[in-house]
């Protein structure tokens, strides 16, 4: 990498591969366009049909869905109203994984040392933690996500999916991938190419995953504490070494 040459950022607050929707970028299904598909509706709570009140306390809504007088839309409403109100502690919980994994993780490292390879560069700067927000639409599907990637602005963590060291590790590594596709083969995000380019990336990234599980290679052979050595990474490496001539 020439040191004239600043790496290529790869912070993410609204991913291009995988950030949702938010309702005002929803067509309306009462006056849809010509050409544009319509979008199911985005569910609002309403407390005398869901049975879940955001102005009562949160411990009797919680007792109420112990008890079934809550709908299960209730509930999506209760557990997003729960997420907004811990929105301070999730962030800094996945800012401390983060950073841990950043440094310890010898996956993420690896990962960045390839990254680095490319002129890129991933570090506690552009990897961001914010809570993302889900939405219910009106055919009964729950829209969310743990993270994404955009290259102009870096990786996005959803503090509030993520539940542990290693969800965050998980997530980040998989959304590292995206950003070496992207430098290692000039991805189009947004061009006539973007829907072929986000699947082959998509692709690769089970594709990885399964042939990690195929030679063995699970999170429980590790040592508890990635931090310390003794860990059973080679063959792991290895083999992401010899994906990058074959791919």
């Amino acid at each position: 990498m020439s040191p004239t040459t600043p790496p290529s950022p790869v912070a993410a607050t609204t991913p291009v591969s995988s950030s949702p929707q938010s309702a005002s970028a929803l067509p309306s299904s009462s006056a849809p366009s010509a050409d544009a598909p319509e979008f199911p509706r985005i569910v609002r709570n309403d407390p005398k049909r869901t049975g879940f009140d955001p102005e009562t306390k949160w411990w009797i809504n919680y007792f109420k869905i112990l008890t079934g007088s809550i709908t299960p839309e209730g509930v999506f409403h209760y557990r997003e109203s729960r997420y907004r109100a811990n929105e301070e502690r999730d962030c800094k919980a996945c800012e401390k994984w983060r950073d841990f994994a950043l440094q310890h993780s010898p996956t993420v490292v690896f990962l960045r040392q390839k990254i680095e390879a490319l002129n890129g560069r991933i570090d506690a700067s552009n990897v961001v933690c914010a809570r993302c927000p889900a939405r219910l639409t009106e055919d009964g599907q729950v829209h969310g996500q743990s993270g994404g990637f955009d290259p102009a602005r870096g990786i996005l963590i959803c503090s509030n999916a993520v539940s542990s060291q290693s969800h965050v590790e998980d997530t980040l590594a998989h959304e590292m991938v995206h950003a070496w596709d992207h430098l290692r083969w000039k991805m189009d995000w947004t061009g006539d190419k973007d829907l072929k380019h986000a699947a082959c990336t998509e692709g690769f990234n089970v594709e990885r995953r399964v042939q990690m599980d195929e030679r063995g290679i699970y999170k429980e052979e590790l040592d508890p504490n990635t931090a310390i050595p003794g860990l059973r990474k080679a063959r792991f490496h290895e083999m992401l070494r010899r994906e990058d001539y074959r791919t």
